[in-house]
């Protein structure tokens, strides 16, 4: 399949902000993390079983009808045994047991990525969909992007691509010295009443400007029809690309409007640049950069001297505000979150208080600290979702804080900052999240630590609360 290629070079200023290794510059600095000035009460994280002995993860989360959830990730029944995309539906009351087997569907779908590549969304008529990546179907080694819809029974939809499942092999990898380079993965997934769309990393087409195979990566967004069909008349031949000359690309969110636009968010590591900086870039309807948007349609600029890095997004109106980690010195990061003009990709330097970028070290102790996920709250408030641990492994605790609709830590919800150790030393995050009705969910998985084994390996968690 043939592909629109957009290629881009820029010039790139740097606006530095205070960075949370300095603990005095927290966003808000009347609260330590988990203290309670108000009435807030942290909810209590559950475990969600997927796998009676092997690991499982939860990954990304959306609402459900009537206050309730879906959540999505894998299941394996051992440690080296197949990874199965697994889908459940549950409130803050546990598992909703119409769906599926007991509010669980485990799909025959063998996972072949790592954390964040399972994604979930909801079509407007209800049916469900998740993204994963997988094992090529002609080479093993090589990775493709499969799409999966079911219906809000927990059925496989039947009359979606192939029994069920859409797969999308966006291009093949190439071998460079004893190591892959350019899988495809899955990143980003979101629909509206004309199609499907897919955020996903894949190798560059062509060959490399100093010669031989492209053995980078460009943001890939792919639409579907309803029926699971790549849709021709978007970008070129059903997707577009985005290669930033020609560095590794990192896409992660995306969001389709009621117009048909979209906005996608991820980092790169530019030559322009020479650090790993923020990627925002919108699409047109039909597939192609939004010249009214930032820099012809891109955002890409340093904001942090040595790394910011945009995961997510959450939308407010006609305001974007960001989530994700970065630094301006040392070997720790730290939140960082940004705010953008929706309609002209402008960002917003009155956005929290050093300069438009809010940062902030959740652990309160400088560790390093990673944020996954951004997700609307009314208000104007914006949820952040992670980790914070000393040198991010083998000891983490999953995270959330909540910011206020001016980038300040949120103190109706305690401190704004809460950590939760969901079990005994072991790599645990948040990934995912989600509102409801005025119920909100995160999910993740207390990890296995460095070294998993048969009897201590992930396992995935959820916690609910009630917005305030």
């Amino acid at each position: 399949m043939k592909n629109h290629l957009v290629r881009y070079s820029f010039t790139f200023g740097l606006a530095l902000a205070a960075c949370g290794d300095d603990a005095s510059q927290q966003p808000d600095a009347s609260g330590s993390p988990d203290a309670a000035p108000g009435s807030f009460v942290p909810p209590t994280p559950f475990a969600v079983r997927l796998s009676a002995a092997g690991p499982d993860q939860l990954q990304a989360a959306t609402a459900a009808p009537g206050g309730k959830f879906y959540a999505a990730g894998y299941a394996a029944a051992t440690l080296a045994g197949p990874r199965f995309v697994t889908v459940v539906k549950y409130a803050a009351a546990g598992l909703d047991t119409t769906f599926g087997t007991a509010g669980v569907v485990t799909t025959a779908v063998d996972f072949k990525g790592g954390a964040g590549e399972v994604v979930l969304a909801t079509q407007p008529d209800g049916k469900i969909l998740v993204s994963a990546t997988v094992a090529s179907a002609t080479n093993a080694n090589d990775r493709d992007v499969a799409v999966i819809r079911l219906l809000d029974t927990g059925a496989l939809d039947m009359s979606f691509g192939t029994q069920g499942v859409a797969t999308l092999n966006l291009n093949d990898a190439v071998l460079n010295n004893t190591t892959l380079a350019g899988l495809d993965a899955s990143r980003g997934l979101t629909a509206n009443a004309t199609g499907i769309f897919v955020h996903a990393s894949s190798r560059g087409l062509g060959n490399a400007a100093a010669g031989g195979p492209r053995l980078d990566t460009d943001f890939t967004v792919v639409k579907l029809t309803p029926a699971g069909v790549i849709d021709s008349t978007f970008g070129t031949d059903g997707q577009f690309r985005l290669d930033i000359q020609e560095s590794t690309a990192a896409p992660r969110g995306l969001k389709v409007f009621d117009d048909g636009t979209l906005l996608a968010s991820g980092y790169a590591a530019s030559p322009g640049i020479g650090t790993s900086q923020p990627v925002l870039y919108k699409l047109t309807a039909a597939g192609a950069l939004d010249p009214s948007f930032a820099g012809g349609g891109v955002f890409h600029e340093a904001i942090l001297a040595l790394q910011t890095e945009v995961y997510n997004f959450a939308i407010h109106g006609t305001k974007i505000v960001t989530g994700g980690y970065g630094r301006n010195t040392g070997a720790t990061n730290d939140y960082i979150s940004l705010r953008f003009d929706l309609q002209t990709g402008v960002r917003d330097l009155t956005w929290g208080s050093a300069n438009g970028a809010v940062v902030f070290d959740p652990s309160g102790a400088m560790l390093g600290s990673n944020c996954r996920n951004a997700v609307a709250l009314p208000g104007g408030k914006t949820l952040l979702i992670g980790s914070t641990g000393p040198g991010n492994m083998p000891a983490q605790d999953a995270v959330f804080a909540v910011l206020d609709g001016s980038g300040k830590l949120d103190t109706t919800y305690g401190s704004g900052i809460h950590k939760f150790p969901l079990g005994a030393n072991g790599n645990d995050q948040f990934w995912g999240g989600a509102v409801s009705g005025d119920q909100v969910s995160v999910v993740g998985y207390h990890g296995g630590g460095a070294a998993p084994t048969e009897t201590n390996n992930d396992d995935a968690y959820g916690a609910v609360f009630t917005i305030r």
